[in-house]
């Protein structure tokens, strides 16, 4: 198990895609097509493309970055956690299946099942844009079992139209054959996330 308590780290910005409106000093997402990291055989990428950018508003305690952790799977999912947050798309989602899926708890727009790395990486970019920038994260624990599924247990914080929004969340990762396979996006008051969401 890793516990990270709840400081507050200074708030990084995640970036939007292509062609949504960008907040003012974040990048854009880059999902095109020409963008694209491709597969070559399962696991391994091909050389001299340019790398996606994109980024999970998620924060975590300083210590995180460095925590050495016995379980192979919590191990992996941290790595991944760690690129991702830091805008480094394409090292996170190497540690992905091909086919992953992210599936959020909730109705539209942002609830619903994603798959593949484009669409996660448009899914958070979303939250950014619906929420102006505001959404994040907070990692509070992250725990595994010496099995196939690890449990990160978050903080999440919102405003927008005056509403804010912060609750508890739950997102497991399922791993199969040695990558994220599957990833449950559980909020713990859906009907907070929902009305929160809703225009």
């Amino acid at each position: 198990m890793l516990g990270l308590p709840s400081r507050q780290d200074p708030m990084t910005r995640t970036s939007t895609p292509a062609t949504a409106r960008p907040h003012p000093g974040s990048p854009s997402v880059r999902i095109a097509a020409r963008d694209r990291t491709p597969f070559g055989r399962r696991g391994e990428r091909h050389q001299g493309l340019t790398p996606t950018i994109a980024r999970w508003p998620l924060d975590v305690d300083g210590a995180f970055d460095t925590a050495s952790i016995s379980d192979p799977a919590t191990s992996l999912v941290r790595r991944s956690l760690a690129e991702y947050r830091a805008g480094r798309a394409d090292r996170a989602s190497r540690a992905w299946d091909d086919e992953i899926t992210w599936d959020v708890r909730g109705e539209p727009p942002v609830g619903g099942l994603r798959t593949g790395p484009e669409a996660i990486f448009a899914y958070h970019s979303l939250l950014e844009e619906l929420s102006e920038g505001t959404f994040r994260q907070r990692l509070v624990a992250l725990e595994g079992c010496r099995g196939s599924v690890v449990e990160a247990y978050m903080r999440t914080t919102a405003t927008r139209h005056g509403r804010r929004l912060e609750i508890p969340t739950l997102a497991v990762f399922e791993l199969s054959e040695g990558r994220i396979r599957r990833v449950t996006e559980l909020p713990g008051d859906l009907e907070a996330w929902q009305g929160f969401w809703r225009d």
